[in-house]
């Protein structure tokens, strides 16, 4: 672990003058909002010549498998996870591939990196999911840049390329309370500028601010969330982005296509995950609610609970192999979402995926407080579960387990998201935070509005 902030040089291994010149700009600018943290994407030279790889694996490669087979490239995989892999080489046999789940990769998370894997370059990054579960993810510096080719294929699917270089090419928008933002280049898109913005004026120095930034920066694509997209439509921003895409929780078709009218560009819905990166994304060319797979180097299943692959059309959960990040690869990981398969195209389709969706609470006041919002306040208290629910009253009930101090904090906390409405926190037993995924949400309140 760095007991000291990393440096520029570290953050950007591969920064240019003319790369430095977007960071600076980006930084700079007198409509930017509160920078409040330092980002980087650290590609070395290695690091960049594997995500160049990838892409061109993805724009090559066959994406389609038929039900029942596999692709070629699972058995290797496979094989080499069994050799490399502390947490598979003891579970995998030659004719037995058991399936896994967030309960393992939060008990061992260390026990997912492989032998071969060079330590120095690892980061770690924090997930909640729906569940309020902290997991640790051990990442390498590539993942998160492969997002990008994949973020190309869906885009292409309606035209849209994304140039990079000069410019600012993309602008991830959140809605939240408070949540990280930063300012960053992309030496995959040539050096093109990123940043991450909150929305929330209290993140700006005025409330133009927000959208004299965005269009004055006028990004290639917009990625965010159903509710971050909302907020945005809202906006008096005159940006034209060439795509938009969104993932994190359920789009729905009236938003999509609100969205599309009002930014006058393709807007498509991501299904993805931390652990794994993106999954598929949605089609338009569906009469009903299809994702198309999207990496090369992801195998979908759906399987039953007792881990038997079911037919095509029939609902089962959500179960997948490969992934983006090296430093995790998964094998047979559940992703505690639910759907069906469909082969009757090229490439396979998740059909009517259940996955997690946002709730929003009501303050006192009436004020909307996002789920996420919820999420974000609490990251940093040590929380191994909880869930919050509104009943038809207005009062809220957390339930978690936690000493007394913590307790006090989430109180704060809690409060001042919502004032003065009444609030109980209740303590559960300690299995209660090991049952994977859950109704970390719900709201009596807007399922009567």
């Amino acid at each position: 672990m760095m007991d000291r902030p990393i440096t520029e040089a570290e953050r950007f291994p591969l920064l240019t003058e003319r790369s430095r010149a977007m960071l600076r700009r980006l930084k700079q600018h007198a409509n930017a909002p509160r920078w409040t943290y330092q980002c980087g994407e650290r590609l070395d030279s290695a690091g960049l010549a594997d995500v160049i790889a990838f892409a061109e694996q993805q724009r090559s490669q066959p994406r389609g498998w038929r039900y029942g087979e596999q692709p070629a490239w699972v058995g290797d995989f496979i094989d080499r996870c069994r050799c490399e892999v502390p947490f598979y080489r003891t579970r995998l046999s030659s004719n037995h591939i058991p399936t896994c789940c967030r309960n393992d990769l939060r008990r061992e998370p260390w026990a997912f990196v492989p032998d071969s894997a060079d330590l120095s370059q690892l980061i770690v990054y924090r997930t909640s999911g729906t569940s309020g579960n902290l997991i640790p993810i051990p990442a390498h510096p590539v993942a998160p840049a492969r997002y990008l080719p994949l973020f190309q294929t869906a885009l292409a699917t309606h035209g849209v390329t994304q140039i990079g270089g000069d410019r600012v090419s993309l602008i991830q928008v959140a809605a939240q309370v408070s949540t990280y933002t930063f300012a960053s280049v992309s030496t995959y898109l040539d050096g093109a500028g990123f940043a991450k913005v909150n929305l929330n004026p209290a993140d700006w120095s005025a409330p133009h601010d927000r959208q004299r930034f965005l269009d004055d920066c006028s990004p290639e694509i917009v990625t965010s969330d159903p509710f971050a997209l909302e907020q945005l439509a809202e906006l008096p921003v005159q940006m034209r982005p060439k795509g938009i895409l969104s993932s994190a929780t359920l789009l729905l078709p009236a938003l999509r296509d609100r969205l599309k009218q009002r930014f006058g560009c393709p807007v498509i819905d991501v299904y993805s995950m931390n652990e794994t990166g993106p999954i598929a994304f949605a089609r338009d060319d569906s009469m009903t609610d299809e994702h198309e797979v999207l990496p090369h180097n992801l195998f979908v299943e759906v399987l039953d609970d007792a881990g038997r692959l079911v037919p095509p059309g029939q609902r089962g959960e959500i179960v997948v192999t490969g992934g983006v990040n090296p430093f995790l690869p998964l094998v047979r990981y559940r992703t505690g979402d639910f759907g069906a398969m469909s082969f009757e195209h090229e490439i396979p389709r998740l059909v009517n995926v259940e996955r997690r969706k946002p709730t929003v609470f009501r303050a006192k006041d009436g004020a909307a407080v996002v789920s996420i919002s919820v999420t974000v306040s609490l990251f940093r208290i040590p929380l191994p579960f909880f869930s919050l629910h509104q009943s038809l009253d207005g009062s809220l009930t957390f339930r978690t387990r936690c000493d007394a101090v913590t307790e006090r904090d989430v109180w704060h906390i809690l409060v001042s998201l919502f004032g003065a409405t009444p609030l109980s926190i209740e303590q559960v037993p300690w299995e209660d935070a090991w049952r994977g995924k859950s109704i970390q949400y719900s709201n009596e309140v807007e399922q009567e509005r």
